[in-house]
């Protein structure tokens, strides 16, 4: 049997990369996410963001940051399997479909995708509105540090 297909779905706020891909694993949208992540007291938190300059920059704003066993928690509410999160150094190291830490920040913090592993054809699904190529492939340019195992739908039929 073959996994259900999965769709790219490009996370609404800015530090909700890990709420999109939790989305795209389970075939809903992106405001149902949320809503589940608010369920199970996940977020919002208010941060002080400071890219770019001003006082602006630094006025208190939702985030939506997650960790594994955030995502973990949303995906088994979902009834899709995962497994422990372990770290990686190469994308040669994700032996399955799964959610992958990546580009990690001097920060402490770092993007979520979708690996969708495939012996042939691996690729990514980057809920990042500003990345246009989809599904992505240039594996040089992303840099794993963690990866949440997967266990995938069937597709009906």
């Amino acid at each position: 049997m073959s996994r259900a297909p999965v769709r790219r779905c490009l996370q609404h706020d800015r530090s909700g990369c890990g709420l999109a891909c939790v989305a795209m694993l389970a075939g809903i949208g992106y405001a149902q996410a949320r809503t589940l992540a608010r369920a199970l007291a996940i977020g919002p938190r208010l941060s002080r963001h400071r890219a770019g300059g001003g006082a602006a920059a630094r006025a208190p704003r939702e985030s939506w940051r997650t960790d594994a066993g955030q995502l973990r928690r949303m995906l088994a509410v979902l009834r899709i399997g995962s497994g422990s999160e372990r770290a990686v150094g190469d994308w040669r190291d994700c032996g399955g479909d799964g959610l992958v830490a990546i580009n990690p920040r001097e920060d402490g913090t770092w993007h979520w995708v979708v690996y969708l592993h495939d012996p042939v054809a691996p690729r990514v699904l980057d809920p990042n509105p500003r990345v246009r190529r989809d599904p992505r492939r240039d594996f040089g340019r992303m840099r794993p540090v963690r990866f949440v195992p997967v266990t995938l739908p069937e597709a009906a039929g």
